[in-house]
């Protein structure tokens, strides 16, 4: 079972920066020599979202340093699969370059919106990103007919080991539709062209409507994997699963030892959009707390596995 040192917030977005008015999504964090960028999703006064950043202390998160005034990265032309904003999925360097991986929305007619998985690319070191394409490097399929993005990737050798998410239903939920997806894996070899279909790995439960945006990462001979988990009751929580080679997976939920926190607290409703970050002296796990980063979001520092 994980420990955990302490859990902090960070901030609360406000709105001095109108493209974070309301809210600060999916925390996507890059280490850059003393500092962790943390990229997120910022949803503005028309209900948008862009993606911007933070800049935080690597030895002590808490300690702001500096906070983008504009977003890096907007959305796309009319028509594109990201017309009506994107948020970030996962952020990781390839080569060179930073690959900002993010899911595109696009609003429907018959259904509410759909989303599927872009890429932008930066060569400057996370300060400014041009789209790889105008399409989408993760497009619809037949495992995913509405909903199909949100990658992380994690080195194999040469290759990349690849886990999104992806589902084709919307389930009643109260007086809402929601959507419903589960999570795939696949392999790539550049980070930039993905199969058109994947293999399941892990399945929603009971009461789950849906496991997305997950995260993997190779430490201490294991692949772990972090993700959402979308409940009924809005209590929207984090999960866990360990895998020897990537494709069997034990989900472990419990050994992730991150509840909700203390009532009246900032995360006591949402424990929610887990990434993870191993800075060589410190790990990190960023998330979101309550009414989708409302509320606030920060970190939880690992003590042990």
């Amino acid at each position: 079972m994980m420990q955990w040192k302490s859990r902090r917030k960070i901030l609360t977005p406000d709105h001095e920066r109108p493209w974070w008015a309301h809210s600060a999504l999916a925390p996507s964090p890059l280490l850059r020599g003393d500092s962790i960028r943390i990229y997120v999703g910022g949803i503005g006064g028309d209900g948008v979202s862009s993606i911007g950043y933070i800049d935080v202390d690597a030895n002590d998160p808490s300690r702001i340093l500096r906070i983008s005034q504009e977003p890096v990265l907007v959305k796309g032309r009319p028509g594109t699969f990201d017309d009506n904003g994107v948020f970030p999925a996962s952020v990781t360097r390839i080569g060179r370059r930073v690959f900002l991986y993010y899911t595109g929305f696009e609003i429907c007619e018959k259904i509410r919106y759909r989303m599927v998985g872009g890429l932008a690319v930066s060569d400057d070191d996370g300060e400014t990103f041009r789209r790889a394409t105008e399409a989408p490097v993760m497009d619809r399929a037949a495992e995913g007919l509405y909903f199909r993005g949100g990658p992380s990737v994690a080195f194999e050798g040469s290759r990349l080991r690849v886990v999104y998410s992806a589902g084709s239903a919307w389930e009643q939920i109260g007086d809402r539709l929601r959507p419903t997806y589960d999570i795939f894996g696949s392999i790539s070899d550049d980070g930039v062209e993905f199969p058109t279909t994947g293999q399941p790995l892990l399945a929603r439960q009971g009461g789950e409507h849906g496991l997305g945006r997950p995260q993997i990462v190779h430490a201490d001979g294991l692949y772990r994997l972090f993700f959402c988990i979308r409940t009924p009751d809005m209590r929207y929580a984090s999960g866990y699963a360990e895998s020897e080679d990537g494709w069997t997976w034990a989900r472990r939920d419990a050994a992730l030892n991150l509840p909700h926190g203390a009532p009246g607290g900032w995360d006591s409703e949402m424990v929610y959009f887990p990434n993870f970050i191993d800075t060589g002296a410190s790990r990190y796990l960023f998330y979101i707390g309550n009414d989708f980063s409302r509320a606030g979001f920060g970190y939880a520092e690992l003590a042990a596995w």
